[in-house]
């Protein structure tokens, strides 16, 4: 037997699968750290932004359930169904490497707004309104007090984000938020490959 097949059946690797093992690792802390640095709750003059819960559910699937906001969301379902809500709350909320918050006004579910973290990558930006709540500057309003927090922390010195080129509302919400273009082409993870996704970007102010 080889050295090379002794370390591997031993469970050794070499210098460059380790340094490469250790920095997979550090990335991942590093996401971690960001994701618990943000606070439970985050209030807004109108919204209350907090995690997830089991009581959201039937409000959930009420709001989810929506062609109009399948076809622009690369992971929700169709249709949403309230075992989807159910995982949503209890499985994919609790991942580490998400941070949901539950968008709520006057205590009642109303949408979603979060990040997704992927190691050695930038926090993504992601969110999503019921239809009964759109064009009354909630979604902005939502986003606004995300990024203030997470801001907040110093720990998030850019963040980016996705929209289908046709998604003209979130993409105003984005802009609006102070995320800058930085490209558009075909998205692996969208289901309609033949629309492009408009890349955005935003840094930390200088300031905070």
């Amino acid at each position: 037997m080889t050295t090379t097949r002794l370390c591997r059946s031993a469970g050794l690797i070499g210098p460059a699968a380790q340094a490469k093992a250790l920095a997979e690792a550090t990335a991942k802390l590093a996401a971690r750290r960001q994701r618990d640095a943000l606070p439970h709750r985050i209030e807004t003059p109108r919204l209350a932004l907090r995690a997830p819960i089991r009581g959201d559910v039937a409000d959930l699937v009420k709001l989810a359930d929506n062609k109009r906001i399948y076809e622009v969301l690369a992971r929700l379902p169709n249709p949403y169904t309230r075992a989807d809500g159910i995982a949503f709350v209890e499985i994919f909320a609790q991942r580490p490497d998400e941070r949901p918050y539950a968008i709520t006004l006057k205590d009642q579910f109303i949408g979603v707004v979060g990040f997704s973290y992927h190691a050695g990558q930038p926090p993504e930006v992601g969110y999503w309104l019921g239809e009964p709540y759109w064009g009354k500057g909630i979604m902005s309003e939502a986003l606004k007090g995300l990024l203030e927090a997470a801001f907040a922390t110093g720990l998030y010195p850019r963040l980016v984000a996705r929209a289908l080129k046709t998604n003209t509302g979130s993409l105003n919400v984005l802009e609006k938020a102070g995320f800058k273009r930085t490209g558009e082409g075909p998205d692996p993870i969208a289901r309609t490959a033949d629309v492009p996704v408009v890349f955005l970007e935003r840094e930390q102010p200088k300031w905070m």
